[in-house]
Parts: structure tokens; sequence; C-alpha cells
């Protein structure tokens, strides 16, 4: 048997590697490609869910009745003070003066 070089070697081997080389390389990215595709699944499925379960609480009964009801009070609580400050204001003899002018002279235009 003859011998061989170190080149020769070398490049025997480098060819029996090429082949190992575009399997691993195939197996990888049909591997990154399905593991992609999965992960793009997992994000719809999670803002899915987030959406409905978001709508869900939203139009719960018991959420629903409590937002009205402090709404309902906010309304009133600010209804009340503003009257409040509207009667004082209308109160101040300076106030009534003021408007007793204007609309006196309103009606002579």
């Amino acid at each position: 048997m003859k011998e061989d070089g170190l080149g020769r070697l070398f490049i025997r081997h480098l060819v029996m590697a090429v082949p190992w080389g575009i399997m691993l390389l195939a197996v990888f990215f049909i591997a990154q490609f399905g593991i992609k595709q999965q992960v793009r699944e997992g994000i719809e499925y999670g803002i899915v869910r987030a959406a409905k379960e978001t709508t869900r609480l939203a139009f719960d009964y018991d959420v629903v009745t409590k937002v009205k009801k402090n709404v309902k009070e906010g309304v009133e609580f600010i209804a009340k003070t503003g009257r409040n400050e509207i009667k004082n204001i209308l109160n101040d003899p300076q106030v009534k003066r003021d408007l007793k002018e204007v609309l006196e002279d309103g009606g002579k235009k």
C-alpha cells in the first residue's frame, strides 16, 4: 500500500466530511424553521387569549355594576359641588349688582 501525503489525506477526509456537514445544516435549518413557526403560533395564541380574557373581564356583571355605581356617585358629587359653588357666587352682592347692570344694559340695546 502506497503512503499518501498529508495534503491528499486531508482532502480525502474533507470529501468524506462534506456530506455530513450538509446533512447537519439541513437538519439545523429544518429545526429552526419549525421552532420559528411554533414561537409565532405561541405568540398569536397569547395575544388572542389576552384579548378574550380582557373582553370577558370588561363585560363581567360585577365589574360593570361597580363601575356604573362609581360613575353615578362621581357625577352626583360634581353636580352637587357645582350647584353649591354657583349658589355661593350668585349670593355675592357684587355679582348681583354686576348681573343687574348687564341685564339692564342688554335690554337698552
